[in-house]
């Protein structure tokens, strides 16, 4: 049996999917991925720097190897937008930890442990290509497929660009060979994921945008697409249209917001203003045939007065998104609000934070009551201990099934009529199965 690898991941999709490049490189290198640290020979801890709380909650997290480390001898290794950004520091503030590496060149990991295992301390950050590795996907249902790595808009409070580099579009055939190979391997949804997945090909013209890419995925013949994360400037009329008319396009838009004031946003370096973005979405409502609409919310960002949150909040009521992503401003090293200074108080930032998500648990409440009664077309995607079976309808929303007259498996499509509803979920019983297949 080969080293025995435990992976533990915090932060975005992006993230998440690198976790799977690394399981996947190890794996090739002879390691065996275990589910509890107390089984690792190997502990890599694929860390977030886009909040200081997911910052911390590494740190905290360190202990634990620690603590394992009394019975028998294991190696730490922290990586990712954290490891990018902290680099040797992580090494000199945390002696426990024995290598560090960066968001990509995981192609290296074998070496760099080896390394750590003849008692260096080695540090690989620093590199910008997007790596071609094999990855040992966590989900039998839904593949995550990179089209873009880094992100060049520089919002003045995003640590993503000196964490991840310059925007890089990954080649088209690239990325239609790995997901033909997914869906050959039954895979039947396909999750593209970047930074900033709408302004794909900005930086390589040659590639097509990203309109053109999504039919070409399309036409790879997945059941299912999504796609994340989206910024308002680059939501263009074409790609709405391609999301109306390519039929395994699923209606669902995350699109961050950040804020509804333009003070605010333009601060923030945003390029849009709060109308603009109200116009977008509404644009999208009327070519999209039941679009269910997110986002990503900031509360407390330097100099945010009432008068802005209230601005937000009235976006929140225009918009009535599915769900928000919401959080408290922190500031993060090298960015350009971290030069404003944090000056709205930590008690503020947390009442307006309750405001914002109990006003949305309110309005997913209402929304997702309006569904009871109609039948959604569910891609299951596990099941719960208790024996529900869970998955996500066309829009995103989660869904709870409870089988009927079905068996039902994880990868199943089914239609389940909604009986109840919560703001997190809906709720029902599968009344059939769904045969879809696309050229």
């Amino acid at each position: 049996m080969g080293k025995r690898l435990y992976i533990e991941t915090w932060g975005c999709q992006m993230n998440r999917h690198q976790s799977e490049g690394i399981a996947g490189v190890l794996r090739r290198a002879g390691y065996v991925s275990v589910d509890e640290i107390g089984d690792a020979d190997v502990v890599i801890f694929n860390g977030c720097m886009v909040r200081q709380k997911a910052e911390e909650k590494v740190y905290g997290r360190i202990g634990a190897v620690v603590e394992e480390r009394r019975r028998r001898p294991v190696l730490l290794g922290i990586g990712g937008c954290l490891g990018e950004i902290r680099g040797k520091t992580l090494l000199d503030r945390f002696p426990a930890v024995d290598f560090v590496f960066g968001a990509s060149g995981h192609a290296s990991l074998p070496g760099l442990i080896e390394e750590a295992t003849g008692r260096s301390r080695p540090v690989a950050v620093g590199r910008e290509t997007i790596d071609e590795v094999p990855s040992l996907r966590s989900s039998s249902v839904t593949a995550m497929v990179t089209i873009t790595e880094g992100c060049s808009n520089f919002c003045s409070y995003c640590v993503v660009p000196f964490a991840r580099g310059p925007m890089r579009s990954r080649a088209p055939e690239r990325i239609c060979a790995e997901v033909t190979e997914a869906v050959s391997a039954g895979y039947r949804e396909i999750l593209l994921l970047g930074q900033n997945v709408n302004s794909y090909g900005q930086d390589r013209p040659a590639f097509g945008d990203f309109v053109s890419l999504l039919r070409r995925v399309a036409a790879c013949g997945p059941d299912r697409i999504r796609f994340t994360s989206s910024h308002p400037r680059d939501l263009s009329d074409e790609l709405l249209e391609a999301m109306a008319t390519v039929d395994n396009v699923c209606p669902h838009l995350h699109v961050a917001c950040q804020s509804g004031s333009d003070r605010i946003l333009a601060a923030m370096n945003r390029g849009y203003t709060k109308e603009r973005f109200l116009e977008r979405v509404a644009r999208a409502r009327a070519t999209v045939p039941g679009i269910n609409v997110t986002t990503d919310l900031i509360v407390g960002f330097p100099g945010e007065s009432e008068s802005d949150f209230a601005a937000s909040m009235d976006l929140v009521e225009r918009v009535r998104f599915g769900s928000i992503f919401a959080a408290k401003y922190s500031p993060r090293p090298g960015t350009a609000s971290a030069r404003l200074g944090d000056d709205v108080s930590e008690d503020v930032k947390q009442r307006r934070l309750q405001t914002v998500l109990e006003r949305q648990r309110r309005i997913a409440l209402e929304e997702n009551e309006r569904r009871i009664g109609c039948v959604v077309e569910v891609l299951l995607e596990g099941e719960s201990r208790s024996g529900v079976h869970y998955g996500r309808a066309a829009d995103h929303r989660t869904v709870l099934a409870e089988s009927g007259a079905e068996d039902l498996a994880p990868g199943d499509l089914v239609a389940v009529r909604v009986e109840a509803a919560s703001s997190a979920s809906l709720s029902g019983v599968a009344v059939q199965s769904v045969a879809l297949g696309h050229p």
